[in-house]
């Protein structure tokens, strides 16, 4: 048996990088990686999948799909550079700025943009195992400018509006066969509210402790925020992919008892 740092010709002995499993979206994406706060999503998903997968985070604050498909084929490797294994798409949450707001992205748009970053020749290339998040919910209260003693709308998100997109995503989904992981949903059954029931996070409702609680600003995740963002995309993972579970996936390299001697 040859040892450990002894040169080697087989092609096999050659560097090669990890599969990656790639977080694609916006500012949510991005802050994914503070750890300032306590639990952060990247890194829980880099410690499930330690030595397994390389997590790459690509998320670009302030982006919305329109940006999203100018920019994708710019980072996205080739087969030849890296192999992805999984890729989170979460965009939404800026593209449901309402009308006139410079963010704003028509409804139809956004899911045509969604179907463009799917199918892309460079997606195609690759076929990785794609989940689809929703965009979670917007609590209006904690919003930036919202005045509560004048009742004062925010300029930007409405909770109403913000639904729009949840539903627009899951129906990209469905249409392209691609495992959504419904972030719009678990949030909201995180509050208690039921279908029927006046909009939690809207001013038409009062204002849900429990949905402050996930929110810093009303838009971006606390730390109790992005623990519901992992859970539900490990749900989907494992339900659509069972062999991707991290307890189930071998290590690259063996455990220093099965290493090479």
């Amino acid at each position: 048996m040859t040892s450990i740092g002894t040169p080697q010709s087989s092609e096999d002995d050659c560097a090669k990088p990890y599969d990656q499993f790639i977080l694609f979206g916006d500012s949510i994406t991005q802050m994914a990686c503070n750890q300032e706060n306590g639990f952060a999503w990247h890194a829980a998903l880099q410690e499930a999948y330690s030595r397994k997968l390389d997590v790459v985070n690509r998320g670009l604050a302030g982006y919305t799909t329109a940006h999203a498909i100018k920019i994708f084929h710019k980072f996205f490797p080739a087969p030849q550079t890296a192999n992805v294994r999984l890729m989170t798409i979460f965009f939404g949450a800026n593209d449901a700025c309402v009308p006139g707001h410079d963010q704003h992205v028509p409804l139809d748009q956004y899911k045509e943009n969604l179907k463009k970053i799917i199918q892309h020749p460079a997606t195609k290339a690759q076929n990785p195992r794609i989940i689809l998040l929703t965009p979670p919910p917007v609590n209006e209260y904690q919003l930036e400018g919202f005045d509560a003693s004048k009742n004062t709308p925010h300029p930007s998100r409405t909770a109403a509006y913000t639904k729009l997109y949840a539903t627009a995503a899951h129906e990209v989904g469905a249409e392209l066969g691609v495992p959504v992981a419904d972030l719009w949903t678990a949030f909201m059954k995180a509050t208690g509210w039921q279908d029927g029931q006046p909009l939690i996070g809207s001013r038409d409702a009062p204002n849900n402790a429990k949905l402050e609680t996930l929110f810093t600003d009303g838009l971006h995740l606390t730390p109790d925020g992005y623990r519901i963002v992992h859970d539900t995309v490990m749900q989907a993972i494992v339900g659509n992919w069972p062999d991707q579970d991290p307890a189930v996936l071998p290590m690259v390299f063996p455990s220093w008892v099965d290493a090479p001697k």
